[in-house]
């Protein structure tokens, strides 16, 4: 799961905002280190009519759909042929981040559809992400329900084609939530849970790591091999021991 791919501008954004050199660095490690990057779609296809996922399987996603994905994401993807979903919060789309302003952070500019039409012609796949980008378990069931299907109506209206996924702004939902997306008619979301996904995950709250703006490949790596979103250099080895150790008393 990224966010903005730019250099930070506040130390606010350092999280959030993956520099475009490191995320090149990011897409060619993983196909010089034997993953698999497939689309959402093909996870789709998996739950419902039983395709085959190859190992190593990995999905890049970006959540709330900044312009810098289209300036700076988009050939870093295309030059690695790797494809992306992208979760658009459809309110801000052709503005700016006004959710995230209010909060202290820089102003950037959002997707325009232009944009984002040219970028489904380059294996790039969008989701739904609300239109304002609400904490959903905060607002009445009216208004999410709003927020949700909305946001996939605009989505579908504008592209021609339906919109199948979703994920949850601030990966904060209840379990009425997750029902209103299901009604919605979406058939995958994506939470901010980290964790592996299995063929008995629920795929409407589909676990996802977080890539910090500020992580070497090796902590990504990490972040993989283990399922989590934080990352030190001594974890593996404090893991290992701990396996180790258990193996000892059992």
């Amino acid at each position: 799961m990224y966010h903005m791919i730019s250099k930070p501008l506040s130390n606010e954004e350092v999280k959030y905002a993956c520099p475009p050199e490191l995320f090149d660095r990011h897409m060619s490690k993983l196909r010089q280190s034997g993953f698999n990057p497939i689309s959402l779609k093909l996870i789709d296809d998996h739950f419902n009519l039983g395709a085959e996922i190859p190992n190593n399987s990995v999905i890049i996603t970006l959540d709330d759909g900044f312009e810098d994905n289209y300036l700076n994401a988009l050939p870093i993807l295309k030059k690695h042929n790797i494809p992306a979903t992208i979760f658009l919060t459809t309110g801000y789309l052709g503005a700016t981040n006004a959710w995230m302003t209010k909060r202290g952070f820089p102003e950037r500019k959002m997707l325009n559809w232009e944009q984002i039409q040219e970028m489904s012609q380059h294996n790039i796949e969008f989701g739904a992400h609300t239109i304002s980008h609400p904490r959903l378990p905060e607002i009445d069931n009216e208004a999410v329900s709003n927020e949700i299907s909305i946001s996939k109506q605009t989505i579908e209206t504008t592209l021609g084609k339906r919109c199948n996924f979703f994920a949850y702004p601030f990966g904060l939902f209840s379990a009425e939530n997750r029902n209103q997306v299901d009604r919605a008619g979406f058939s995958l979301a994506c939470s901010t849970r980290s964790g592996f996904n299995t063929t008995d995950r629920d795929a409407l709250t589909l676990h996802r790591i977080e890539v910090y703006g500020n992580d070497p490949w090796w902590k990504l790596q990490q972040k993989m091999t283990f399922g989590m979103n934080d990352a030190s250099l001594f974890y593996p080895a404090k893991y290992y021991l701990s396996r180790f150790f258990n193996r000892l008393i059992s």
